[in-house]
């Protein structure tokens, strides 16, 4: 803020004359007002400067004054977890081990840092119903951090238990893995994956936890044990201090509440604005590990589709795994329906042409009692003998024709 600057009348004595003389022209100029930055955003620790020069005169001399304020860039701890399944429950199957559940961090601070990682229990479903109803298996939550070899949860690349040097801007996947106990269809298990603070600086080297600001805001101060565990990591409650504004570099907790009530848990009392902590949760839910949808196609004789005798019926069977690991020993079978007949040689999987006989090293699809006839069934072996596992979001399409009798 530029002060007021104000130009008194000057009394100058000539001799036994005293001669008034009133500056009633002065001009004020501001010549410069920069700040220095070392991008866009500023990062943490730059110093940003503000200089104001005037110029004026002073009984016909020409004068220059300059006015300066410096200070420190603040560290702003800034970061978001988001669950990141498409805004669906993750698929499971009862007694699954290692299901996964994918997360990410996003720095959106002005700072290098680590974050630790940890997975809790929480409530409720996040995606509404059906409710939560159950845990994982105990002992067996773990969060892993993708290395970027690889896309995807990888057991031997992805071993590193927190988020290592993350620059600002940049995001990082996270995996949440663990065991199924038995249940059922629609059982749903929800988890919060909290990411904590720490500092960065090291690559490969845990950082320590950052668990107190400048402002008097300490981390983690929501927990009803008043500390945070990351595994091997314990981060006890911070000390409130509140720093004089200096021109050394100090940290501010900036980072936003969580939302929703599934931001709640045993672990984490509630996801509280500038706490050096955020959270985000996702859900596992019991389904079938493979979805089929089937439709029927009518084409009569007249290129229309009125289902008289002697049209055709044109089933097509969508089959796909839907959860997170492959499914063994996969085979459909269907059954031609009552008062029709199958057309030879009209199955067709993923727009390849089937024989009726398994008579192929990739051919495994076959018509039932296809050497006497009438054929009862279809059957297509996607396994080949039980010897492919068909991995998961692998989909299929078969397609066989009847013919109204």
């Amino acid at each position: 803020m530029l002060k007021n600057i104000a130009v008194a009348e000057k009394n100058i004595g000539v001799g036994n004359n005293i001669v008034k003389k009133c500056f009633n022209t002065f001009s004020v100029l501001i010549l410069s007002s920069i700040f220095f930055s070392s991008s866009v955003y500023s990062a943490a620790g730059d110093l940003i400067s503000n200089t104001a020069t005037i110029t004026y005169d002073l009984a016909g001399i020409p004068l220059v004054s300059n006015a300066s304020t410096t200070f420190t860039e603040d560290r702003r701890v800034n970061f978001v977890v988001t669950a990141s399944n498409g805004g669906l429950t993750v698929p499971v199957i009862s007694d699954m081990t290692d299901a996964v559940m994918q997360f990410t961090i996003t720095n959106t601070g002005n700072d290098t840092h680590d974050f630790l990682i940890t997975a809790v229990n929480t409530s409720p479903n996040p995606f509404g119903l059906p409710a939560d109803n159950f845990d994982p298996l105990p002992g067996t939550v773990q969060t892993f951090v993708e290395s970027g070899a690889t896309n995807g949860y990888q057991v031997i690349e992805d071993t590193l238990v927190f988020a290592d040097e993350l620059t600002p801007g940049a995001t990082r996947t996270i995996y949440v893995l663990a065991d199924m106990p038995t249940v059922v269809i629609d059982d749903v298990a929800a988890l919060a994956l909290i990411a904590q603070v720490a500092e960065g600086g090291a690559v490969g080297i845990e950082g320590a936890f950052i668990n107190a600001d400048d402002n008097g805001r300490i981390s983690p101060d929501s927990t009803p044990a008043g500390d945070y565990s990351n595994g091997a990591t314990n981060v006890p409650a911070g000390v409130s201090t509140i720093n004089a504004d200096t021109l050394g570099m100090e940290t501010v907790f900036n980072d936003p509440a969580g939302l929703n009530s599934e931001d709640l848990s045993t672990a984490l009392a509630t996801d509280i604005a500038g706490n050096g902590q955020h959270a985000d949760t996702g859900a596992y839910q019991v389904k079938s590990p493979v979805n089929i949808v089937k439709n029927v196609t009518i084409i009569d004789t007249l290129g229309g589709n009125d289902p008289h005798a002697g049209a055709t019926l044109r089933y097509q069977l969508d089959v796909t795994v839907v959860g997170n690991i492959a499914v063994d020993n996969l085979v459909i079978a269907d059954v031609i329906p009552a008062n029709t007949t199958y057309t030879d040689d009209s199955i067709i999987l993923n727009g390849v042409p089937q024989t009726d006989i398994i008579d192929l090293a990739t051919d495994y699809s076959r018509a039932i009692d296809i050497l006497s006839k009438p054929v009862v069934s279809i059957e297509i072996d996607l396994s080949e003998g039980g010897a492919v596992a068909v991995g998961a979001g692998v989909s299929n399409i078969i397609i066989f024709e009847v013919t109204i009798n």
